[in-house]
This record gives structure tokens, sequence and C-alpha cells, in this order.
């Protein structure tokens, strides 16, 4: 905010220099940007400490993910999207309430649904007979996520069985791993950073739960082969994916490392003070601006070079879409002051100015993606 707020004072200069000339009319021009650009900085300011995003976000989400619609399986609807939902909805409701006391029950509720489209044995192939779980990071991750924001949110034990299986399998294979790494899905040899670090987000929930100490005592072993093993050529941020011999399969993106470094410090927030990721990642892919008031954030490392394999790299998400939700959760994470601010901007512009979209009148595909964006601007404006 301090920037902004510079740069309406820049504007008394002029305003004195031009009053001191006898040139009052025209000093009114200068003074007018003043008030406007400090007046804007102070009504962002007060919107986010007053939490404006957040409710409204709460509104649209217990609204949207209540429509029975939204979780009918159909040849067009893809489970890993629904389930990214279910996990980031869950995650924006159990912080919101706390800000919104007053809108726990109907929370409560929204997570109850949540919880049971995850533990359902027919909505999701995973939870059937002989699947190797350890193949299967993904769904282990964010399924403990949704089930263990509904356990620690309303201590309601109907789903109990389902988050331990989850928890305990997650918590033990890690602890066995050399690596402490596990492959996402079985079709695919990837090792994915930002499903991993979710999944050591999911332990700690269960952790939360239950006094177990697995997130603690992974995530040291984690994070070293990612830094001795992993960084993508010059920086200190893994690709969005590698094989089981530690060889780059992705490319780094703005969405999938993204989510590992707010994954990871969602599940070690202790360790944020000392850590570098959130710095690194803004240095890769955040855009220069002039205005305080606003940030852009490229899905590349550099400009004028396309991520090879971008979608891949953050699946089941699309890159040019998600960058900035992603971004502004994560300068929640590490405390990023300003570029929160400016970040968060832009959505309050086009809160105040435009009409919200219009989710009904949307495919359920293409609701599912609009509400994923909303849930994760909703974890970062909940922080």
């Amino acid at each position: 905010m301090v920037p902004a707020l510079l740069l309406g004072l820049i504007f008394l200069i002029p305003t004195w220099w031009l009053w001191q000339k006898g040139q009052r009319a025209w000093a009114f021009l200068p003074f007018f940007t003043f008030l406007v650009v400090i007046g804007f900085t102070l009504a962002i300011q007060l919107d986010i400490r007053n939490h404006r995003q957040t409710l409204f976000d709460l509104d649209v989400l217990l609204s949207e993910l209540n429509r029975p619609d939204l979780w009918l399986a159909s040849d067009l609807t893809n489970p890993e999207a629904r389930l990214f939902l279910a996990s980031t909805g869950s995650q924006a409701l159990y912080r919101a309430r706390e800000i919104a006391p007053e809108r726990q029950s109907d929370i409560d509720s929204t997570l109850h649904l949540l919880a049971e489209w995850v533990a359902n044995r027919n909505n999701l192939r995973q939870w059937r007979r002989n699947t190797n779980w350890d193949r299967e990071v993904y769904f282990l991750a964010h399924a403990g996520a949704t089930l263990g924001h509904y356990q620690l949110a309303t201590g309601e034990l109907s789903f109990e069985r389902s988050f331990k299986n989850v928890g305990d399998h997650l918590g033990k294979r890690l602890e066995r791993g050399r690596y402490k790494h596990l492959p996402s899905r079985p079709d695919e040899d990837f090792y994915r950073p930002a499903d991993n670090a979710a999944a050591l987000y999911a332990l700690s929930l269960y952790d939360s739960a239950y006094g177990i100490n697995y997130a603690a005592s992974n995530f040291n072993d984690w994070a070293a082969y990612l830094s001795h093993e992993l960084y993508f050529e010059e920086s200190r941020l893994p690709c969005a994916a590698f094989s089981s011999t530690s060889r780059c399969q992705l490319d780094p993106s703005a969405v999938a490392t993204g989510l590992y470094i707010a994954y990871r410090a969602a599940a070690r927030p202790e360790a944020v003070d000392s850590d570098i990721p959130w710095r690194e990642w803004l240095h890769y892919f955040g855009k220069t601006s002039l205005s305080p008031f606003s940030m852009s954030i490229r899905p590349n490392m550099r400009d004028n070079q396309a991520t090879r394999f971008c979608d891949q790299g953050a699946y089941p998400l699309q890159c040019n879409r998600y960058e900035t939700a992603v971004g502004l959760w994560a300068a929640a994470e590490y405390g990023g002051g300003y570029s929160y601010f400016r970040l968060y901007s832009a959505y309050a512009l086009r809160r105040w100015f435009f009409d919200a979209p219009n989710y009904a009148g949307m495919s359920a595909g293409n609701r599912v993606k609009a509400l994923t964006g909303v849930a994760l601007r909703g974890m970062a404006t909940g922080k």
C-alpha cells in the first residue's frame, strides 16, 4: 500500500507549484489526481481489511457448490478437475469460518456435501479395490484435504474411516520413500512437486486431527531432495514434473510452480519466514509494472519463450487462466503484502464495476473451471 500512497503524494508537488505560480485553476488537476489515488488506495486497503472479496467469494461458493448438477458425472466432466474443486473449495470455506462465523452452519453443510462426494466410492475410481495408492498422490492429497477440512471444522466423524485410510497410507508411504515423493497418477511416470506439496498439506490436517507428526517429519527430507536434485537450470524452483531418475520432464510454469510454493507454505507455515520460494517465483513469473495498482503474472519463466507442455504441467488446471489467483494465494501465504495489494486490486475493480459471472448459465465443465478460480482466490483472501 505504501508505494500507492507515495504515488498520490507526488501529485501534491505540481499542485503546490501551480498554486504558488498563481495557476490555481490548473492546480486543481493534480490535486484531484491526488485525491483519486489516495482514495482508491484507502478503499482497496479497507476492502482487504474487511474481507470484502472473501465474503463475496463465500456467497458464490455456498450458492454454486450446492447445485446438484455440478457434481453429476457425465462423459464431458473430468473427475480430477472436480476433485481439485472440492479440495480448494473446502479449503476456502474452512478458512472463511473464522471470518464469517454467522455463516458457519451453511459452510459446514457445504463442507459435508464436498466430503460426501469425495468419499463416495462411485465417484472416484481410486476407491476401488486393488488400486495402487503408491501411484495416486494427486488423489490422496486432494481427497485427504477435503475430508480433513470437514472433520476439523465440524468434529463430526462420518468420513473418519476414509480420512484415516488416506492419511495413514500417505504418511507411512512417504516415511518409507527414499526421496519422499510419490507419482501423481498410475498412467504417467511424473513426480510433481505441486501434488506432493498438496499431500504434505493434507498430512498437516491429519496431524492436527490425530496428534501425529507425519507432515513435519517428512517435510525436511522432501524439501532437501528438491533443493539438492531438482532446481530448474539457474533458478531455485523445481520443474513442474520430474522422472524417477531426477530428470526434468516438464518445465516450470506459473500455475504448477505457484501451487507448489503455496501448498508448501500451507503445509509448514512456521518455515515461511526462512523460505525463499515466493521471492524466486515472483522473480521469474511476475511482470514488471509501473502501476502500484496492478500486477501481471506470465505463465512462462521468460518473455517470448513458451513453456513446453504448460497445461500438462499444471493438469488438471490450465495455463493462462489461474496465474493471478494462484499468485494471490501464494502472496497471502508468504506475507507478500505489496504484491498481494496489487493482485487484489484487479479483483476489487472487477467486483466494483462489472457484473458477476452467470455461473448458473455455464455448462458443468465450464462452471467447474470458473469456480476453481473463485476457490483459489478464496484461499488467499481468507488467509
